[in-house]
């Protein structure tokens, strides 16, 4: 079995392992709170098109591939071309198995050796469980390293949401990175251009940034399923947002580091988790309807 339904009182989630890990539906009332991927879509561009998809073992770019580990370059290969980066890891390119379900959650595994060439050299367990209740969706995401070595950790969420005319975008951080042309972090900004304290029009934003020492929460207002609200453990203390005009959706991503942190630390205070052999990473999102229990 690839695809598990899951419901509770008037929610619905719909997850394809092998595409993955990926879901492919979050809805309330019928009511989408994700973006919902559709056959033609999933089709033509995979697990992109999809509602949400797991960043493991790290999260938005490592620059040009380069992965300085214990004095050693590895190099990975680019994985979404034309980028010329590592991007969002592998496990959101790979298939995953289904472990657990009854009719409210669900527990997916992936199991990565480290031995393919170009890609993460080494080996870890991801762990994804969804857990369904009248409130909404938690997410709980875990890394486990099973290398002879300790290295560089990351993990994260790359939810899409439905957006639509008059809907607004709100959280807190201290800031953000400004991005080179080469869409990696180059210095940190504030101020009122990138103060999210207010909710702000989301037709107004044209954003791809690392949002730094985020408060864990956000919320998306005006949507036809309600007020969703995002919340994140203290593991992820960074939230890319990416808001592409015209395009009828934006991206709210828990991470628990920066884009290209493995590179930048120790300048990047978010950056990533070092773990030694057997040791965990482990962090849990929900995302819920304001008022819905």
């Amino acid at each position: 079995m690839e695809r598990v339904d899951l419901h509770a009182a008037r929610w619905h989630a719909l997850i394809d392992a092998r595409l993955g890990g990926a879901l492919l539906a979050l809805s309330h009332a019928g009511d989408p709170v994700l973006r919902p991927a559709t056959a033609d879509d999933v089709r033509r561009a995979g697990v992109r098109a999809s509602a949400c998809y797991p960043l493991i073992p790290f999260a938005n770019r490592i620059g040009y591939g380069h992965l300085p580990v214990a004095g050693r370059e590895y190099v990975l290969r680019a994985n979404l071309p034309p980028e010329p980066h590592a991007v969002h890891g592998i496990g959101w390119q790979r298939p995953w198995r289904i472990v657990a379900q009854d009719h409210a959650a669900a527990e997916l595994l992936l199991r990565y050796d480290g031995d393919s060439p170009g890609e993460w050299p080494f080996a870890f367990d991801a762990r994804q469980r969804f857990e369904l209740s009248p409130s909404g969706l938690k997410i709980t995401i875990s890394l486990v390293n099973r290398d002879q070595q300790t290295w560089p950790a990351g993990i994260g969420l790359h939810p899409y949401f439905p957006v639509r005319s008059g809907q607004t975008l709100q959280f807190e951080a201290d800031g953000a990175w400004q991005n080179g042309p080469d869409q990696l972090p180059r210095q940190r900004v504030a101020g009122p251009d990138w103060d999210f304290r207010e909710p702000r029009r989301i037709a107004q934003l044209d954003l791809d940034h690392d949002f730094y020492n985020w408060c864990g929460w956000a919320r998306i207002g005006g949507g036809a399923a309600g007020v969703v609200r995002i919340a994140a453990s203290e593991v992820f203390p960074v939230l890319r947002v990416f808001t592409p005009p015209g395009r009828g959706f934006i991206a709210v991503e828990p991470v628990s580091h920066g884009a290209d942190a493995v590179n930048r630390a120790p300048k990047d205070t978010a950056g990533y988790r070092l773990l030694g052999p057997g040791e965990a990473l482990c962090g849990r999102v929900c995302i819920e309807l304001e008022g819905c229990a």
